[in-house]
């Protein structure tokens, strides 16, 4: 996965509800606060999975003997990489003319802040205006490698159908039935990772292939994000194919679930937890940004009918079906990417306090 580590920092030892500790994985030093204790969180810098200790095992706790790897260009302030978030780079501005301020009053206070600089990335700026930037978020080198994989791998195994000897079939169509899971389990897994790393205020799709994740991290998101999908348009699905109608009740309950499912969506995966869909947090979230969301509810809408059209309506050669697929999965990138720009951009109304990043 390429290198991009949280915009999520605070000066170092400012306050005393902070537990400070190392990576195991990397040997970055880490912030916290108390309330973490004992839950596994990510690394700011390395993505590994740490456990955030108690405040007593963490002073006593050596520094870890981490092998020297290639050093990475970053930029760099007077803070320690932490779990928090503060995306703002005003807010960072005022943070860093604070401890300028701070680090005047002795010789030896501000030899002592030069001495621990530690290393930190800010968020990516839009180079063209936005409405024409969004639609270039595919078109990072992983972007292009992820939607050239997503497509290509089912239309790969579609052609070897009729190559296979047929006394080979039955070992084919198991080792395809893998391939398909594991490629179903990755895709859900990257996408939320798109969302992720736009809501952490990044414009182009992320690497993913370098740093692949375990079998029990995608199975756990496949499962917030169908639970996402049977809590709100379930309802719906079921409404139809015991009444085998559409009639006014499952246009209300689809309006509601569309009305709903994008913010409790977003909820889930930041949340990275079922947690997300707390009414309490959905219904204060919509209240305090409702014409925004209101346009990307619209979006969602707008994507749905577009893989309707696809998936029931078009009748198509096979070469057609696999464009329309990669047009499909273009628009997903998209949609992931404006997703996650929708909580950077409105974080302050949305007041989530995703202290696990």
């Amino acid at each position: 996965m390429e290198n991009r580590y949280n915009s999520s920092i605070a000066i170092a030892g400012a306050a005393d509800f902070m537990i400070e500790f190392y990576c195991e994985n990397c040997g970055q030093k880490i912030g916290a606060p108390d309330i973490l204790q004992g839950e596994s969180r990510q690394c700011p810098r390395c993505k590994n999975k740490v456990i955030v200790p108690d405040a007593q095992t963490a002073e006593s706790a050596p520094k870890p003997d981490v092998p020297a790897g290639p050093q990475v260009s970053l930029k760099y302030s007077d803070y320690e990489l932490t779990l928090l978030n503060v995306h703002e780079h005003n807010k960072i501005k005022n943070l860093a003319a604070e401890c300028d301020e701070d680090s005047k009053e002795t010789t030896g206070e501000k030899a002592e802040q030069e001495g621990r600089q530690k290393e930190v990335q800010y968020a990516e700026e839009r180079k063209l205006p936005w409405f024409i930037d969004i639609f270039l978020y595919p078109l990072s080198l992983s972007g292009l490698l992820h939607l050239v994989i997503f497509v290509g791998i089912p239309a790969l195994m579609f052609v070897l159908t009729f190559v296979i000897p047929e006394m080979l079939m039955f070992l084919f169509f198991l080792i395809s039935v893998a391939v398909s899971l594991l490629l179903f389990l990755y895709m859900f897994w990257y996408f939320a990772e798109c969302i992720r790393d736009s809501a952490d205020g990044w414009v182009r799709a992320p690497g993913g292939m370098g740093a692949l994740p375990d079998l029990s991290d995608m199975l756990s998101q496949l499962i917030h994000t169908l639970g996402c999908f049977f809590f709100f348009l379930m309802p719906t699905t079921l409404y139809i194919l015991f009444t085998r109608r559409v009639d006014i009740i499952a246009w209300l309950l689809m309006i509601v679930s569309m009305f709903f499912y994008p913010i409790s969506f977003l909820s889930v995966i930041l949340h990275d937890s079922v947690s997300g869909l707390n009414p309490r947090i959905l219904f204060s979230s919509i209240r305090n940004t409702f014409w925004p969301y209101m346009g990307l509810v619209l979006l969602f809408v707008l994507f749905a009918g577009m893989v309707r059209i696809i998936f029931l309506e078009l009748q198509l050669s096979i070469f057609w079906v696999f464009v329309f697929q990669f047009v499909m999965f273009y628009a997903a990138f998209i949609l992931a990417h404006l997703t996650g720009r929708f909580y950077w951009r409105y974080q302050e109304k949305l007041k989530w306090d995703l202290k696990y990043q």
